[in-house]
């Protein structure tokens, strides 16, 4: 069993680190993060080394990552650390909640995180590198893409494609049948009954869309 090194030092990295301790997974021994990111030597009483020397540290045939990076551009942060550390030879965990509902475990990508009370149907896959937070529901034969991040207590309905680099803000409902294009924000508490396009950020009422960004300037 190899021990677990976490990459990231903000709310998901700490709230991912409770969980899997709380869970017995494996050993979190300690966090990784960009040099020019790093403030602090200590996050959770563990050490935190620079993730530019990872592997002088925390060889891959020892241990393995966990990239808990935010939303941030839209995931494309988490995805170039995660895509970096693969490339390194890293293993990741993919994490799913004892109490969470999840019909084929083998349907979730790895380094995803799938938190307490959400509900993952028949027929639905969830990509690499994407976290469902508490209480989401990805109903049947829906398909959340790569590097995407759902907020608490989304609801996708049946036969809904998320595609990659998306996130859906807390309460936000997608009806069934829908697409949404690549990096996209949908707003928080927004009702989506319609295809969206790509880069679109989109209002709580759903048929709105505010403004197309370039990663750049989104989350």
């Amino acid at each position: 069993m190899k021990s677990v090194v976490i990459v990231g030092t903000g709310d998901y990295a700490e709230m991912a680190y409770q969980y899997l301790k709380r869970d017995n997974y494996n050993k979190v021994i300690a966090f990784s993060v960009e040099k020019k990111f790093k403030t602090v030597n200590k996050f959770c009483d563990l050490p935190v080394v620079d993730f530019e020397e990872i592997t002088n540290f925390f060889p891959a045939q020892t241990h393995e990552l966990l990239i808990a990076i935010g939303p941030n551009k839209v995931n494309t942060v988490r995805e170039r650390l995660y895509l970096e550390a693969k490339d390194l030879g890293y293993n990741f965990v993919t994490y799913i909640s004892p109490r969470a509902n999840i019909w084929d475990s083998k349907m979730v990508g790895e380094n995803s995180f799938i938190f307490d009370g959400c509900v993952i149907e028949p027929g639905a896959k969830i990509g690499v590198n994407t976290v469902l937070w508490s209480g989401t529901v990805v109903a049947h034969h829906s398909t959340i893409g790569d590097h995407c991040f759902l907020a608490p207590s989304v609801a996708v309905s049946g036969k809904i494609t998320i595609k990659n680099n998306c996130f859906i803000g807390i309460n936000a409902t997608i009806r069934d049948h829908v697409t949404i294009e690549e990096h996209c924000i949908i707003g928080c508490g927004a009702v989506i009954k319609k295809n969206t396009i790509k880069n679109g950020v989109y209002s709580t009422k759903g048929t709105d869309l505010l403004r197309v960004d370039s990663i750049e300037t989104q989350i």
